[in-house]
Parts: C-alpha cells; sequence; structure tokens
C-alpha cells in the first residue's frame, strides 16, 4: 500500500510543471550594446509590489543618476527586479540582484515596451561600485555571472578597475559597435 502511494506521490510531481529562469551569458560588448541605458547611479528607494497579475512579486527600484554612460540623460530612473517582500509575503529569485537605498553601482537596462525597464541579463548588467579605502577612488567590481566559462582565481577580468576606466570601456565597446555592426541580425546565422 504505501509503495503504490509513493508511486502515485512522484507520478504527481512529474506531472506538476516546474519553471525556471535562465540567463544567457553575455559579453561585455552584448552587455553594453543591449542595454538601452548605461548609468552609474545610487539607488535612492526601493519599494516592492506585486505585478499586474498578482503572481509574483517585483521590486521597483529608483537610481539618482550620477553619470550617464548611454541612453539620454536624465535625473533618476526607476526599473523592476525579480522578487521582494509586500507584507508577509516574501517573494526571492535565485540570482536576482537585491539593493538598499544608498547601494552604487553601474546598471545596464533594457526597455521591455510600456514597462519600466529592466537590468539586463538580470545580475550581469549591475556592476557594483565601492570606494577604495587607501586612495579614495571609485572602483568598479564585475558581477560574478559575468561572461561564459569558469571564474578563475586571478582572473584579470574580475579585478576591480576605477570608474574612468569602465567608462572608457563601455565607450569603446559602442564604438566598436558603429564601426563592425553585429553579425547574424535578420539573417540565419552562418549565411552570407
Amino acid at each position: 500500500m504505501r509503495r503504490n502511494a509513493s508511486i502515485v506521490m512522484i507520478c504527481l510531481c512529474l506531472a506538476i510543471p516546474g519553471y525556471a529562469t535562465s540567463v544567457i551569458p553575455l559579453s561585455f560588448e552584448q552587455l553594453v550594446n543591449e542595454s538601452e541605458s548605461v548609468v552609474f547611479g545610487r539607488v535612492s528607494d526601493v519599494r516592492a509590489q506585486w505585478t499586474d497579475d498578482r503572481r509574483f512579486i517585483e521590486s521597483v527600484v529608483t537610481i539618482e543618476i550620477l553619470r550617464g554612460m548611454k541612453g539620454g540623460a536624465r535625473e533618476s530612473i526607476a526599473f523592476t527586479v525579480p522578487g521582494g517582500q509586500v507584507g508577509r509575503y516574501l517573494n526571492v529569485i535565485p540570482g536576482a540582484p537585491s539593493f538598499v537605498a544608498g547601494d552604487l553601482a553601474v546598471f545596464f537596462l533594457t526597455a521591455r515596451g510600456a514597462r519600466l525597464p529592466i537590468t539586463t541579463g538580470l545580475t550581469q548588467g549591475i556592476y557594483r561600485v565601492r570606494r577604495d579605502a587607501a586612495s579614495g577612488e571609485m572602483l568598479v567590481v564585475p558581477p560574478v555571472a559575468e561572461g561564459a566559462g569558469r571564474i578563475v582565481r586571478g582572473d584579470l577580468r574580475r579585478k576591480p578597475v576605477s570608474l574612468v576606466t569602465f567608462e572608457g570601456s563601455v565607450r569603446a565597446a559602442l564604438r566598436l559597435a558603429q564601426v563592425r555592426p553585429e553579425r547574424g541580425r535578420g539573417t540565419v546565422a552562418g549565411a552570407r
């Protein structure tokens, strides 16, 4: 009897659909070029709310723009990230970025029609910024999810760089895209 009940439970679990989010790793050039805006800013407000269909909770993050690197110049911008807490309900999305007021970062944002923008590539579109204790310089720290392949100790791509150097990298990626348009857009890959 227990065996039959166990088999029925296993079959029921297999019949229930599972939902997952997969994020394809983007190169730095793809991250820059697929983003509508790239800005350095300070988080001024984080407010969780139910989605329109009331199935999930999302957080609306408002940032004060300190420096624009791509896109139109504004004083502030709001975007959404999945997850948050509304009342007693907590929605935690593994891999989704979380913020508190005062956080400094470079944000890569992608528009989604009439809705608020989202971060490009989930956590790939968030480069946290911290002040170096010794020099006082603002340093940009790459996200762990950046790029394809293994994470290697001592990898130079994982070292923090100055905000000025990082901004130069963003501008170089934009210039490279203008000189060499992305292959395969609108055509079958490999077709000429």
